[in-house]
């Protein structure tokens, strides 16, 4: 059919990397495996431990970058071993990087990834690209969500409006209207103070099923003072993630809430928090929505989903699944999907989403050959 491509995914809520191997032309995609590797438990510490205080000296950025893209280029061997592929029959891998601070704000807007490139093209053989924000944010543009022009690649209904739900660290929604141009954004946070918040009180890396959140109850004035915060009110192009939304923020706004409350009630109200900020965002940017397509670890949270159903009752709310896709490797899958836009020196963002001043090529090309 097509051309082989990796994808590599490095999400906020710290779950580990998601690596796809899929097969890519024009108009299909196929995916051949599909896999996610939880990080080590050292890396794991040092990147919680940078949500918590985002503060780290040039010796340890550099040890964490290097350690990060041995890891990445490992989940890659990994997997091209389990399908039986070479890594020669791999035309790129389309790389993340694991996002440690995006800051599009004036003055001096920067989004700043981890997980060396160069390390991945050598120890893998395969050439790589990555660096796939900066140069949206260089022409004016928020550097994410890039997701949204894959989403309309493989999810666009001439008949139907339709809005690709993405639950990662972060949820961001894009708007696939066949009679306007494509429209997105950072709703807020998702999984990332989920998990964050079930760590910190039970030691375990997120909320399996939504079971701890179903245990307590939402608390109604807590929640009215988490969606009070200025973010949800701010008018798209925009983008967050951890540098914002973390347990200080969680801390903050507990601080304002002066009864006590158990861990669970907490999390299932920010549960809340999520399905509500995102529920908003969709009626006043898609109104005419009929279908939801849900992806990213969120959708296996199935009380993050009912109460996202609650909401959204007059959608059709279903997982990407249904449309040959499973939610778990999607990210991935449209950063596979973004190496190849960039080899072929085609424009990977909109606009319309990111709000730059024009559509740009998206990624620096990392060789794996070796000349002389």
């Amino acid at each position: 059919m097509g051309e082989l491509y990796i994808g590599v995914m490095s999400g906020t809520s710290l779950d580990g990397a998601d690596v796809v191997i899929a097969e890519l032309d024009s108009a299909d995609c196929l995916v051949h495996s599909a896999s996610t590797t939880p990080f080590p438990e050292q890396l794991s510490k040092q990147l919680r431990a940078l949500t918590a205080t985002p503060e780290i000296s040039l010796f340890e950025l550099g040890t964490l970058d290097a350690a990060l893209g041995s890891f990445f280029a490992s989940c890659v061997g990994k997997s091209l071993i389990s399908s039986g592929r070479n890594a020669s029959e791999i035309i790129a891998i389309g790389h993340s990087g694991h996002t440690i601070f995006h800051k599009p704000a004036q003055p001096h807007p920067f989004s700043m990834q981890i997980g060396d490139p160069n390390i991945i093209a050598a120890e893998t053989g395969i050439d790589v690209v990555a660096d796939f924000r900066r140069m949206d944010v260089a022409h004016g543009g928020q550097g994410a969500p890039l997701v949204p022009t894959f989403h309309e690649w493989c999810f666009a209904d001439p008949y139907e409006t339709r809005v690709a739900l993405n639950l990662g660290g972060v949820a961001n929604i894009t708007v696939i209207n066949p009679r306007e141009p494509l429209t997105g954004f950072d709703t807020g946070p998702a999984n990332l103070l989920l998990d964050a918040w079930c760590y910190r009180c039970w030691g375990e890396h997120y909320d399996v099923d939504g079971h701890r959140a179903r245990d307590g109850k939402i608390v109604p004035d807590l929640l009215a003072i988490f969606v009070a915060d200025p973010y949800f009110e701010q008018s798209p192009p925009k983008s967050t993630g951890f540098e914002y939304f973390n347990l200080n923020w969680v801390s903050e706004k507990l601080a304002q809430y002066d009864r006590a409350i158990t861990d669970s009630d907490v999390l299932s109200t920010l549960t809340e928090v999520t399905a509500a900020t995102v529920s908003d965002s969709i009626k006043s940017s898609a109104p005419e929505a009929r279908r939801i397509i849900l992806c990213g670890g969120g959708t296996f949270n199935s009380y993050l989903v009912e109460r996202l159903k609650s909401h959204l009752t007059t959608s059709v709310v279903e997982s990407s699944a249904a449309h040959g896709f499973t939610p778990e490797c999607v990210e991935a899958l449209a950063f596979a999907w973004l190496a190849k836009t960039r080899l072929e020196n085609r424009p990977g963002s909109a606009a319309t989403v990111t709000g730059a001043c024009q559509t740009t090529l998206l990624g620096g090309i990392y060789s794996a050959k070796q000349h002389g």
